[in-house]
């Protein structure tokens, strides 16, 4: 995969997207509820597969 085409595009918007729902759930609820580390922990795994697919 190579920065800046579609696919590149896809993921980085779906990243921003759960970290924005990890921060608001965090906020929202209590601190280490479930939702929050569920959407965080998908963010993150996003962003590494991300990298991984951009470098190999």
């Amino acid at each position: 995969m190579k920065r800046g085409s579609r696919i590149d595009e896809l993921f980085t918007l779906l990243f921003m997207i759960l970290a924005i729902g990890a921060i608001v759930c965090y906020f929202a609820m209590d601190g280490g509820s479930i939702t929050y580390l569920v959407l965080g922990g998908i963010a993150i795994v996003l962003r590494v597969a991300q990298y991984i697919m951009r470098f190999f």
